[in-house]
């Protein structure tokens, strides 16, 4: 079933994904499948290889490689980062990914986080404390979240 949104030419919200070895697949696959299925544009970003593998083994071809796609703050987008697995260690560990949060705080983009009682989200709201950044609610289960946050992306008409 279409969505009401899917097929109308406007400009809509880039969104990117984070991933690396180890992430959940839920999180990240779920997000894929809800924000293409509602026609949003959304791209899968792995830190170092095309190729990334979930904790289970899945193997998942992501869309870009960070260093052959760097991500525009400055651009009205949505960067969603997945904390689920390893994921969330792994991004939090990476020099290029605290680089580009610093720059998200002077840019126009917005952040996403799935899960807020972690290392990863901490980081990012001692650097976003001036800006809002989207995360679930108190007793909000991922599939609610991701809901919640692609009707957010829709563009308003």
């Amino acid at each position: 079933m279409a969505l009401r949104y899917r097929n109308q030419k406007q400009k809509r919200t880039a969104t990117y994904i984070l991933i690396d070895d180890g992430f959940d697949e839920l999180e990240v696959i779920y997000f894929l499948h809800k924000f293409r299925r509602a026609g949003l544009p959304i791209k899968s970003v792995s830190l170092f290889n095309t190729l990334v593998f979930s904790r289970q083994g899945v193997g998942l071809k992501a869309d870009y490689q960070l260093a052959d796609h760097p991500i525009d703050p400055s651009q009205d987008c949505l960067l969603v980062l997945p904390t689920g697995g390893r994921n969330g260690d792994m991004l939090r560990r990476d020099a290029r990914i605290k680089s580009l949060l610093c720059d998200f705080t002077k840019g126009n983009g917005r952040i996403a986080i799935t899960n807020a009682d972690t290392p990863l989200a901490q980081d990012v709201f001692q650097l976003m404390q001036n800006r809002p950044t989207y995360q679930p609610q108190i007793n909000q289960d991922l599939n609610d979240f991701i809901d919640t946050l692609t009707h957010r992306v829709v563009p308003v008409t």
